[in-house]
């Protein structure tokens, strides 16, 4: 598949368009309207017929900027409140914010909360801003990806002109997951203008770009996604004229409107591939310039990070990576099926290892393994609202993977510490415990109830995925009670624990099959530990064959 650069069509199409020159006219009421108030931050609001404008105007000097050029942990308790309105961004260690920015949006938290609340959702919505304006509007627009019904209208756009960078590599991140967000953001930059390039190389590098960038020269403009090519292309691009900040993007896109977007193409005859010729047009009329570096170097560089880009945008389908896990567990299903009818259960099957078929499984579990924590790792990483973290097909999906493949993990780690008695205890994998929270936390996981338990429960998996390890201690606890070493009552907390979920139909029947670690290991020690005269609900239960009960759910 031949491969098209197609940053110049964007850039013609947006400047065709008409929307930069009547955005830019917007930020200039603004900025006219009110530029006898002394108020750091102001907006003005236009409801057209197919949509809203917001445009922000912000009041700062340079000075102010690079007295704020510092990122702000989402995590600190420096504006708290605001950073809390961005929680769904992601919970694994939090994110950073130009600190210049976050104290403008929360110093103004409560008129743009009423800002907010005022504006007509069911409307696409355009926000815009200029400068330290356009990181308002970016904040603001983040704000309302969060809130907004994308059942019932279009995700909102936000357009800035000449706005420094606002965030670090995970805030980045976090939008990157969620394609369709990330492309929510469109920066215009000039290359006459350098607040743009402010914080390129402040605290090493931390400030990263999300977005589509615009980039605008004298000669044409091209619009960039590849973050670090937009790096490399903000610096490069810098004029080398006295530093102006009063750039007029009115006239710059009035300019670039009119200009032969592929002048100059002759520069590229060199260029073998189409991909190649676009990346060389888009450096000439940006006016690109590296003297300390050939321009092939640069192309072959460029080439080689958009490439990995878009193959990282193109990234299987989750319902396809959702259909592959449902395979390969349909193959433990099999196995499962095929070590009940030995009487012995997946789990004893599994530890022993005794055929090529117990291997086989063992590569599917691997396989599974790195699926699923995969999933939760991207699902952290995504905004969380958008879906709840994960769709409930795949949280349903994720936790039949954990009470299905779990005790097969806890077979490999009591396999590798067989005959041995000391207090080392199985240490669960992350994304169980996460898998576990999040079907928790979601209102649209129910539980199912006693009822339906006793229906499906020759067919049921035990609620509980760690009871195999709790079965390992328990037999680990009959033999240091034999030597004195643990008292009986630790064993009789095991005992309540498995009634337990016997009464309440939360345990698979194929635990009381005769070769399985509960009955031919667990059982016979205990006997053997508590006295053939010791009688409980349990003893009972299994001396008195109640599982036949228990598994036609008429216990």
């Amino acid at each position: 598949m031949k491969l098209f650069s197609t940053g110049l069509e964007q850039a013609n199409l947006v400047m065709t368009s008409n929307i930069l020159e009547f955005l830019w006219k917007k930020i200039s009421e603004c900025s006219n309207a009110h530029q006898q108030l002394s108020s750091s931050l102001r907006w003005v609001t236009d409801e057209q017929k197919e949509f809203t404008v917001v445009a922000f105007v912000a009041c700062s000097t340079e000075n102010q900027l690079l007295e704020g050029a510092d990122l702000v942990s989402s995590l600190s308790s420096t504006a708290k409140e605001s950073f809390a309105l961005f929680k769904f961004l992601g919970k694994k260690g939090g994110f950073a914010i130009n600190r210049a920015a976050i104290t403008l949006f929360h110093q103004n938290l409560q008129q743009l909360s009423q800002l907010k609340d005022k504006i007509n959702l069911s409307k696409p919505i355009i926000v815009t801003g200029h400068a330290l304006g356009g990181s308002i509007a970016s904040l603001f627009t983040l704000w309302l990806l969060e809130i907004v019904d994308f059942s019932k209208t279009k995700h909102p756009i936000c357009i800035t002109f000449g706005s420094p960078l606002i965030g670090d590599s995970h805030l980045q991140k976090a939008l990157f997951q969620y394609s369709s967000w990330n492309s929510c953001f469109l920066h215009v930059v000039s290359n006459n203008d350098p607040i743009p390039r402010k914080f390129i190389n402040h605290n090493a590098n931390a400030y990263k770009p999300f977005g589509t960038f615009l980039l605008c020269s004298n000669s044409g403009c091209s619009c960039f996604e590849e973050p670090k090519s937009i790096l490399e292309l903000l610096a490069a691009t810098a004029s080398d004229g006295s530093p102006n900040q009063g750039v007029d993007y009115e006239n710059v896109v009035k300019h670039l409107k009119h200009k032969a977007l592929f002048k100059n193409v002759s520069e590229a005859d060199w260029a073998t591939t189409p991909y190649t010729v676009g990346i060389v047009t888009q450096l000439s009329v940006i006016e690109y310039k590296n003297d300390n570096e050939n321009i092939t170097a640069v192309v072959d560089r460029m080439e080689k990070q958009e490439k990995k880009y878009l193959i990282g945008k193109r990234t299987v389908k989750p319902d396809k990576k959702l259909n592959e896990a449902k395979i390969n567990m349909a193959k433990l299903e099999w196995y499962k099926k095929t070590s009940k009818d030995k009487n012995i259960g997946y789990y004893d099957t599994y530890k022993s290892k005794m055929f090529m078929s117990d291997i086989n499984v063992e590569e599917i579990v691997k396989r599974l393994l790195n699926h699923w924590t995969d999933v939760v790792e991207e699902a952290d990483q995504k905004p969380q609202e958008e879906g709840a973290s994960l769709r409930t097909r795949w949280l349903y999906a994720g936790i039949t993977y954990k009470k299905m493949v779990e005790p097969l993990c806890i077979a490999d780690f009591y396999n590798d510490r067989k005959d041995c008695l000391d207090s080392e205890v199985y240490k669960r994998f992350p994304h169980f415990i996460r898998l576990e929270q999040l079907y928790k936390e979601s209102e649209k996981t129910k539980g199912s109830t006693l009822d339906e338990r006793k229906r499906n429960i020759s067919h049921n998996l035990t609620e509980d995925s760690c009871f195999w390890a709790r079965v390992e201690e328990a037999i680990i606890l009959c033999e240091l009670l034999k030597e004195k070493k643990t008292s009986a009552e630790e064993l009789k907390k095991f005992e309540e624990y498995v009634m337990g979920l016997v009464r309440e139909y939360k345990v698979s029947p194929e635990i009381f099959l005769k070769r399985s670690s509960f009955m031919k290991r667990w059982w016979e020690k205990y006997k053997e530990a508590m006295g053939r005269s010791y009688s409980s609900p349990l003893t009972e239960f299994i001396t008195n064959r109640k599982d036949k009960d228990y598994e036609e759910g008429k216990f």
